[in-house]
């Protein structure tokens, strides 16, 4: 794997959790060394007709906190998030009105409870929105980014950090992640008959689903080492992002794409398999996920090392997951623990892990976290202490600024070029600024998607199915990729994509807030529900282009057209990809437009 540079090491260091066990990263901590687990049976019409467990955050000590700090004019989601972050920040001594000092939020839906008949088009229902009031509350100065990867969004947003501090466009990134219960998210995962009737089981035998939760973490990454406190810090050492190009709501049934994720996160670490001291996996109980990630981590070579879910004390918390499993594995290292998985029994996957139902003090060196979501998408990075012989590296560089960091930007970008464009909107289709596909005005975008799929004359009965983002989506890159003959035939991991939008799946969410309204909780559609993850649309196009790189979906209140083609590159130069699709992709209502670009190694 290239470098054109020695990076900065990046530092894991203040954090705070508030989740169903506790409002602090020690308060949480605690009640798992007491196998305390959050997760808890609830009745509540408001989430669901029937009782069902889940992990749910005390309402009460909240709105004990919401006048203390003033925080009337936010949502529940927005004010805990603030909450966090406060925790966070009090640790660090770092001054964030600096231009050093980035925010990223990481979360599956948001303020998605709030969706009703009458407000589907306000500005409280934009993920971009709460995190401009979030930064703007503490006064952020750089712009907030914000990600939506289904349920590797907190990991996805790790890795972007260290990505933006690596190349010199952050010195400091607090990463906050965070999604709450409702009854849409409720009611979907039951639609997909995913839920267990009591508390979750991990890779046991006797599983029969995930638990859901909801949790918000933060933390901050740093290359500075003089805001960093503990004695032997955590690093985040590598990782990677890869597609398994295979179904949208199920995962590979070989787990080569996690495993790819895997070895791609060991090497950018530089250690191998045998050098890990535990894995911290994903673990959702489901019947399948469970066993993808066995086959994936006996593919890795890591079958024997001591792994855990962390779901059976959180319940799955979304896109809160990857921030706050962070969070507890960077605790678990310094404290020299790995924690039981509680109700764990016998084994019940296919290739067996290494699990204990009690917590196993042990020296530990480095850990390796794995996510899986929706979409096929697979993320994995690798945390380690520093001091420890063969850690690399040991020391920091100093943060790049002024000239360096021009220089960074010209070196990540000197080898990928823009080999194509194409443009859809009312008008039609533009490919590289020519007229391919004129529309008609009377046409509303069920139809003109319809003819602009007729016009390419594909093959493909699976698009009939796909929600009218991902026909947007899936249309353009049928367009895009006409300029690299064979495209679908190149090597899977070399070709990668990066999207961004305003409404992430609004358009969707409205239509499967109508269809549960309409039928109720229990006969909600999950056809439908699948389709409420944006990065859902980037699944159904690496699965016909047979793409199972670099896949993250942005959300940005206007296309920021700068900021996705220099991380593309500075993502190609990373995974040695040789494509990658960039651009922007948004659609609500009859009101569409995508922007995509086809960069070339």
């Amino acid at each position: 794997m290239e470098r054109e540079m020695e990076h900065p090491v990046i530092y894991l260091t203040a954090d705070a959790l508030i989740s169903s066990l506790g409002f602090s990263s020690g308060e949480c901590r605690e009640r798992m060394f007491k196998y305390q687990s959050g997760v808890q049976p609830i009745r509540d019409s408001q989430f669901y007709s029937e009782l069902f467990y889940g992990a749910k955050i005390d309402d009460n000590r909240l709105q004990l906190l919401v006048p203390e700090h003033n925080l009337y004019d936010f949502s529940r989601f927005e004010q805990l998030l603030i909450l966090s972050i406060r925790q966070t920040l009090g640790q660090s001594g770092v001054d964030i009105r600096q231009n050093n000092c980035g925010f990223i939020l990481a979360s599956t839906k948001g303020n998605i409870g709030r969706l009703s008949a009458g407000n589907e088009t306000g500005d409280e229902l934009l993920l971009s929105h709460s995190a401009e009031k979030i930064a703007a509350y503490f006064g952020f100065s750089a712009k907030p980014v914000v990600l939506c990867n289904a349920c590797i969004s907190g990991i996805s947003a790790m890795i972007v950090a260290k990505r933006l501090i690596e190349n010199g466009m952050f010195t400091h990134m607090v990463v906050a992640g965070g999604d709450e219960l409702s009854d849409f998210i409720v009611s979907g995962f039951h639609a997909f008959k995913s839920v267990s009737t009591g508390i979750c089981k991990p890779y046991d035998a006797g599983r029969d689903g995930l638990s859901l939760g909801e949790a918000i973490g933060s933390l901050l990454l740093t290359s500075d080492k003089k805001h960093v406190t503990e004695q032997q810090p955590a690093m985040l050492l590598g990782g990677a992002i890869t597609n398994d190009a295979n179904h949208i709501s199920g995962p590979s049934r070989t787990g080569e794409e996690l495993h790819m994720a895997i070895e791609q996160a060991l090497l950018q670490a530089g250690i191998s398999a045998n050098d890990v001291s535990f894995v911290n996996a994903h673990g959702t109980a489901t019947i399948y996920n469970d066993e993808m990630e066995s086959k994936a981590l006996y593919l890795s070579g890591l079958s024997g090392k001591p792994l855990q879910s962390l779901k059976p004390y959180f319940g799955h918390t979304l896109g809160a997951a990857g921030v706050i499993e962070t969070i507890i594995c960077k605790q678990q290292l310094e404290n020299d623990i790995v924690f039981g998985v509680p109700g764990f029994e016998t084994i019940g996957v296919p290739y067996p892990l290494n699990i204990d139902a009690l917590h196993r003090p042990m020296n530990l060196t480095y850990c390796l976290k794995t996510a899986s979501g929706f979409g096929g998408c697979n993320a994995t990075i690798v945390i380690g202490k520093e001091s420890v012989p063969g850690n690399k590296p040991l020391s920091g560089s100093a943060p790049l600024q002024g000239k360096q960091l021009e220089e960074t930007s010209s070196q990540i970008l000197k080898r990928a070029k823009i080999v194509s464009k194409c443009n859809i909107s009312a008008l039609g289709v533009e490919l590289n600024d020519e007229r391919v596909l004129a529309n008609e005005p009377t046409d509303d975008f069920p139809t003109f998607i319809r003819k602009a799929y007729a016009s390419l004359n594909l093959s493909y009965r699976k698009f009939y199915k796909m929600d009218d983002l991902s026909k947007l989506g899936f249309i353009t890159t049928a367009w895009i990729t006409r300029s690299v003959d064979g495209f679908s035939g190149l090597p899977p991991e070399s070709k990668g994509i990066i999207i961004a939008n305003r409404s992430s799946s609004l358009d969707t969410d409205i239509h499967y807030r109508q269809n549960l309204d309409a039928v109720g909780d229990r006969e909600a559609s999950p056809a439908i529900f699948v389709y409420t993850l944006p990065n859902v649309m980037l699944g159904e196009i690496c699965i016909y282009w047979k793409m199972k790189g670099e896949n993250t979906f942005f959300i940005q209140r206007e296309f920021d057209k700068d900021f996705l083609i220099q991380y593309a590159g500075m993502v190609m130069n990373e995974q040695d990809l040789n494509y990658c699709i960039v651009g922007w992709c948004d659609l609500l209502d009859n009101n569409f437009l995508s922007e995509f670009y086809l960069m070339e190694r």
